[in-house]
């Protein structure tokens, strides 16, 4: 016997599924590809923090051996010890105490761009000299 009616196969249920999936997919793959453009924002904040710090400390070295080579006259200067950077560096004098010298670099890093990181370091130096030669010290101990 032959049944009344013959169910006839669904031809739009396979597009809609597949809309329904490719929707999934989509929705995921998009939150993905946010995660890994907040997570290279980070990474590229940490590694221009980081290069800052040590181009502010670069200063500081800089400017003990300018201190150490000519202290007299000697008031800062700017530097780009690498491309897109930039140091400043300030050096005053201690009226109080002889060759005691208050020096004070800022780095901006990259300095071309608007997400530059900055850091800025003080430290006071003095300038020793005894029968050994003559040496630069920190007399404050690094922050």
């Amino acid at each position: 016997m032959m049944p009344a009616f013959r169910r006839r196969p669904r031809k739009g249920g396979a597009v809609m599924w597949a809309l329904v999936v490719l929707t999934f997919v989509s929705a995921m793959s998009l939150a993905a590809l946010g995660q890994f453009g907040t997570a290279r924002r980070l990474l590229d904040t940490y590694a221009h923090r980081t290069q800052a710090a040590w181009l502010a400390r670069s200063g500081v070295e800089l400017a003990a051996a300018r201190l150490l080579a000519e202290p007299d006259g000697y008031t800062g200067e700017t530097v780009k010890p690498v491309p897109g950077s930039e140091v400043r560096i300030a050096v005053e004098k201690d009226p109080a105490e002889p060759d005691v010298y208050r020096v004070q670099c800022e780095a901006r890093f990259p300095s071309d761009s608007r997400l530059a990181v900055r850091q800025l370091i003080r430290r006071t130096l003095k300038r020793v000299s005894d029968p050994k030669g003559t040496r630069i010290e920190f007399v404050q101990a690094p922050d």
